[in-house]
């Protein structure tokens, strides 16, 4: 039997990713909206978020009552889904996935000379960092512990730094904080380039995931 299916993808599980991913970021809690999920996002690029499980009428008639621009649907579909759902004037982005984790991260990372790693609490979460020895950060991520659910975040390694195993190393440490954390799931949503980090790692795909916004 599969991963996809001895996991059932519902509402529940987007909202424990969804909670997690908004504690590690200091964002406002999602609430319940019109068969989604709402979060305030309040910043620059993202004014607010709606996330469905589906493309079907709850998100229809979600998108329908969106003029403003800088409010994005997510859910968990492929793109043509999500774009045969919307009109022309939504701009659909590219493909991610939303990924279900191993029981831990296999093996041990070896850090490279001249870098060191910390972890801190921020937010409602914990940070992981790995440092240059010239001061600059090569590679960071987010985690966020909650109701049972670990979730990983905001995963990136800085150019100039990428192909030592620096993006293994923050999964390997943020791991840690989810094994202390006794969490029964790993939760987290993958661009197209980094999804093939976490399938190495043992990450499974469990759904597409789709994003459409109004561009200004």
């Amino acid at each position: 039997m599969t991963l996809k299916r001895t996991i059932e993808l519902n509402l529940a599980l987007i909202e424990r990713w969804l909670t997690g991913r908004s504690l590690a970021r200091g964002l406002s809690l999602p609430s319940n909206h019109s068969g989604g999920l709402c979060v305030e996002v309040g910043s620059a690029g993202e004014l607010r978020r709606h996330v469905f499980v589906d493309a079907g009428p709850a998100l229809k008639a979600c998108a329908a009552q969106i003029h403003a621009p800088r409010i994005f649907l997510k859910a968990a579909v492929a793109p043509d889904i999500m774009r045969a759902a919307l009109s022309e004037r939504w701009t659909i982005e590219g493909p991610g996935y939303l990924m279900y984790g191993p029981a831990a991260t296999p093996g041990a990372v070896t850090l490279p000379p001249d870098y060191r790693v910390s972890v801190d609490a921020e937010h409602g979460g914990y940070i992981a960092r790995v440092v240059h020895a010239s001061g600059e950060l090569a590679a960071s991520g987010r985690i966020a512990v909650h109701a049972g659910s670990a979730v990983f975040d905001q995963i990136v390694t800085e150019e100039g730094h990428r192909r030592l195993g620096l993006g293994s190393v923050v999964m390997q440490h943020l791991d840690a904080v989810a094994g202390k954390g006794g969490v029964v799931e790993r939760l987290l949503v993958a661009t197209e380039a980094g999804r093939a980090l976490y399938e190495r790692l043992g990450w499974t795909v469990l759904a597409p995931w789709s994003t459409a916004v109004l561009v200004d």
